[in-house]
């Protein structure tokens, strides 16, 4: 007889239906549906598709221009690598797709090196709804400060990520698909001072504007 919970049970068959590329949790329709939406009127796109899968999502970025597509189990690249070298290359795209069956989260901050202007596509899976063991909660908690993060919680510290690489990111749409979120951040290079409002060489006003109040509150000002 399985010692195992009901919970865990449900996430042993949801881990199923992902390996058959079953719609039922790759939601594929209502992620066409979102890229049509934000990349309506544009063309001549260099797109990076991590965890390109059986390319439900390939066919469409296609329509929109050049896509690098990876993804270790059709033996095309294995994304984890695959992002480190192109970072080494200094390639630049105008969308990144990171689409991983768990969560993505190693991928932060380094990927917003591969952007400069451009549309990242994040699916998140929603930690209450979860099998958070005790790796699962200490892996979030290094990359979000607590093992169960709330959605503003995950969107505000990947916001801090982007400014890890002077990167303005602004969540622009999201997706409730049931166990997921599919969340849409624009990306834009920031000068650092600009953003901070400060001078390479601050007087004695800049000094004493920003001396008392904390980094986050500075961040988002």
């Amino acid at each position: 007889m399985s010692d195992k919970t009901y919970r865990a049970k449900q996430h042993d068959r949801i881990r199923r239906k992902q390996k058959d590329n079953d719609d039922t949790v790759h939601h594929p329709q209502e992620k066409i549906g979102q890229i049509q939406n934000v990349l309506k009127g544009e063309n001549g796109l260099k797109i990076l598709e991590l965890f390109a899968g059986k390319g439900n999502l390939s066919a469409i970025y296609q329509q929109y221009g050049k896509v690098d597509a990876y993804d270790k189990k059709l033996k095309t690249g294995d994304s984890y690598l695959e992002y480190h070298r192109l970072i080494a290359e200094g390639k630049i795209y105008d969308v990144v797709d990171l689409d991983p069956y768990g969560f993505p989260n190693r991928f932060f901050p380094d990927v917003f090196l591969l952007m400069e202007d451009a549309y990242l596509f994040v699916t998140m899976p929603k930690p209450f709804v979860n099998v958070l063991n005790g790796i699962t909660q200490q892996h979030l908690t290094c990359y979000y400060g607590m093992g169960n993060p709330t959605l503003e919680v995950i969107v505000k510290k990947i916001r801090l990520y982007g400014l890890c690489h002077w990167r303005e990111v602004k969540l622009i749409d999201e997706l409730d698909m049931g166990r997921l979120w599919r969340l849409v951040f624009s990306v834009k290079v920031v000068k650092a001072t600009e953003y901070c409002g400060v001078k390479n060489r601050p007087d004695k006003k800049d000094i004493e504007k920003i001396k008392n109040k904390p980094v986050q509150q500075l961040m988002f000002e």
